[in-house]
């Protein structure tokens, strides 16, 4: 009896202390499970844990943390299959919704895609290369990184429908700010010595009818705002800028049968520095041999070519100096002196003098120029009462009429 009771004390301890092997005599676990044949399993290779068509009446304790079960039917708003039992939330839960549990879900769901198909969303913003999240999409390249890597984005759209819109970018800023709003903002430093483009365009096209566009900018409706709107504004450089500096340079190029234009306006035209210095090109061409005038305003305005400027010295006294604007002169009797510009740099200029009175008026020239008649005369001074017509020569003024 003694013996008896010796050899199952020794069959419980070792029980108790040893591992399990089911097919396999070097167990490697607790418990080491091997298949008959791994190559060929047979259809009993598995393990079958227990099988409840519900969830127990009564919960399980603490000792039965992490218990596993598989539930063979639905059951209330659970699905067939593995849950275990999670004592401290005092829940049974699925295997399946635990492995789901990811940063990414499927639409309108708190499932995981699961596979590389399917649509994702996330709620939370998103660092890639970095932690300093100030968007919904951040993407930094950092100066350790891979130097092959040299683009933040890339985006290729290949889609081959011919019966849509495709974009490569679409973008909406739909926010309520008060402050400004972006569509696109662009910020290129001035680091490295290479060319900077704030934006490269490369747009083809080769076959069809349709039009194309480099650049499409349609600003919206602005009779509501109170405020300068701009098509488009360009800036450059300072005050201290240096080599050839533009504000836009367009060319256009070709066939002699196209229409080719490096810039075409449908609309007025205004050139200044300021308003108070533009002037104002119109909207609608001119007749035959009308050219361009512009009036005290900076209106430009098609005229017949006939028209000339008519200045009146006025109340003017002394010396009166023939300024740019002048094509016919009224001298009236206070002038003291006329004084010519020079010659060289008015060539082809026709001045006209009308002189009022009956005094004599001295001419003053520049430059060592003079006033010569079609003889070679000499003239220092202007009869007043009389009618001179002169003209540059570009060494001299010569007179070529003179009438009462």
């Amino acid at each position: 009896m003694k013996k008896i009771i010796l050899f199952y004390f020794l069959i419980l301890a070792t029980t108790a202390f040893s591992q399990v092997g089911i097919g396999t005599t070097e167990p490697g676990a607790q418990l080491d499970i091997v298949a008959s044949d791994k190559d060929s399993p047979s259809s009993i290779d598995g393990i079958l844990i227990p099988r409840l068509k519900k969830f127990t009446a009564q919960n399980p304790g603490s000792a039965q943390h992490g218990m596993l079960i598989f539930l063979s039917e639905n059951f209330n708003n659970s699905p067939s299959g593995f849950y275990y039992w999670h004592h401290r939330e005092n829940i049974w839960k699925s295997i399946v919704d635990d492995a789901k549990a990811a940063n990414f879900y499927k639409p309108n769901s708190t499932e995981s895609p699961g596979n590389i198909v399917d649509n994702i969303f996330r709620e939370g913003n998103i660092g890639i290369g970095t932690e300093e999240i100030e968007s919904k999409l951040q993407i930094a390249i950092n100066p350790d990184d891979s130097q092959d890597i040299k683009k933040g984005l890339e985006i290729d759209n290949n889609n081959s429908a011919e019966t849509r819109n495709t974009y490569g970018i679409e973008i909406r800023n739909r926010s309520k700010t008060n402050a400004i709003k972006y569509g696109i903002k662009l910020n290129i430093s001035g680091e490295g010595e290479g060319e900077r483009y704030g934006l490269h365009l490369n747009t083809n096209k080769t076959t069809g009818s349709s039009d194309i566009f480099g650049i499409y900018n349609k600003v919206g409706r602005t009779e509501g705002a109170n405020s300068n709107n701009y098509g488009i504004l360009t800036e450059i450089g300072t005050s201290t800028g240096r080599g050839n500096i533009y504000g836009i340079y367009a060319r256009a190029e070709g066939n002699s049968s196209s229409r080719v234009f490096a810039g075409y306006f449908a609309g007025r035209i205004g050139i200044g520095r300021t308003q108070a210095e533009e002037y104002i090109f119109p909207d609608s061409r001119g007749a035959e041999n009308q050219i361009l005038v512009s009036d005290n305003s900076g209106n430009l305005n098609w005229k017949h070519n006939h028209t000339r400027n008519f200045i009146s010295t006025g109340s003017q006294t002394g010396t009166y100096t023939i300024g740019e604007e002048v094509y016919f002169l009224r001298i009236n009797p206070n002038i003291s002196s006329i004084t010519f510009p020079d010659a060289s740099s008015n060539k082809g200029r026709e001045l006209v003098l009308i002189g009022k009175g009956s005094s004599t008026t001295p001419l003053n020239f520049v430059n060592g120029d003079k006033l010569d008649d079609m003889q070679d005369n000499s003239i220092t001074s202007k009869s007043n009462g009389k009618i001179l017509t002169i003209i540059s020569i570009g060494t001299r003024w010569l007179l070529i009429d003179r009438s009462n």
